[in-house]
């Protein structure tokens, strides 16, 4: 691992999470619009939550980076996706369809990055209803996909004393050179769906309160993304972090898992809440708790240190808000 304060400065100048910072611009265009009468909290979590009668319409978007699409068109495909759809487990729901939007200078290349969005919808079982084609231009995917839930895990609602938990699929291998793990191209349909229907089933048992899928920012970087929202500071214990057995720390804790979710869980439900994720053969482990305080603090044996204080700085949320 290093010394925890390299690691510290690695994790502050890793483009995951300083690229999260840029969000703060657009987002100020949105402040007086997000809200119609129907949008339940304000822009800043995995999906938008639209209240429509007994149940809640959840509305997710990602895109995929450039670079990554013009060298590896089809595993961009896959994973745009496959962000979706874990942005909408994320939030304690189901996804119903999707759309998108692609890009790509000639025929073959488009034809390469619709054949992984094809793969990623046969194994998550989500149809892809339709979307917008922009030929003869740079390479780029990106997708949209709607789900619904009954009962809601929201990132601005962890508390200070809850139990930060994270979910994560250890069996897999790394994608070539890239920071991220493949734990999903290898499985059945039949898996992958039972491992995600965990989430939702934890919403609606009402045994954790927030959640956030592991991203780009990496475990540590997602982890911090959900207690800024919740307004709360978080202390690590870096010694509890799951990785697979070769993989080195320092590069596990910045990469995109195809299955990681960081959970708030009140400290009583948490064996529940690990239980269940064990039944899918999924690692679920304890690695820290929200705080009262602006800091998010790593711990590991006899050092600590801070990575963000909020007092100070801020990754996602800056000066927008509800």
């Amino acid at each position: 691992m290093g010394t925890l304060h390299s690691l510290i400065r690695e994790l502050q100048d890793y483009i995951g999470i300083t690229r999260k910072k840029a969000i703060q611009s657009p987002l100020k265009a949105f402040q007086n619009v997000w809200n119609f009468g129907s949008t339940l909290d304000p822009i800043g979590d995995d999906a938008a939550i639209l209240v429509t009668g007994n149940e809640y319409l959840l509305l997710a978007c990602d895109a995929i980076y450039p670079q990554l699409v013009a060298v590896e068109p089809f595993w961009a495909g896959y994973c745009s996706v496959l962000v979706s759809v874990n942005d909408i487990y994320a939030m304690g729901g189901r996804p119903t369809a999707a759309v998108n939007l692609l890009s790509a200078p000639d025929d073959n290349m488009s034809e390469t990055i619709a054949q992984g969005m094809a793969e990623a919808c046969r194994k998550y079982g989500v149809p892809m209803v339709g979307g917008h084609y922009l030929p003869e231009e740079t390479a780029g995917v990106a997708t949209a996909m709607v789900g619904r839930a009954t009962h809601l895990l929201r990132c601005f609602h962890g508390r200070p004393g809850q139990w930060l938990m994270v979910a994560v699929d250890l069996e897999g291998r790394q994608f070539k050179d890239y920071l991220q793990w493949d734990s999903t191209s290898f499985r059945t349909p039949q898996d992958l769906q039972s491992k995600l229907a965990v989430l939702p089933m934890i919403a609606e048992l009402q045994l954790a309160t927030a959640a956030r899928d592991i991203s780009n920012a990496g475990l540590i970087g997602t982890l911090a993304m959900l207690a800024e929202a919740s307004e709360c500071g978080a202390r690590v214990d870096l010694n509890s972090i799951p990785k697979p057995y070769n993989v080195d720390f320092s590069k596990w804790i910045k990469m995109f898992p195809g299955y990681g979710f960081i959970l708030a869980v009140d400290p009583e439900h948490a064996g529940k809440v690990q239980a269940l994720f064990q039944k899918e053969q999924i690692t679920a482990q304890v690695i820290g708790e929200l705080t009262e305080d602006p800091n998010i603090v790593l711990h590991s044996e006899e050092e600590t240190a801070v990575l963000f204080n909020w007092s100070r700085e801020s990754l996602v949320v800056g000066d927008y808000g509800g």
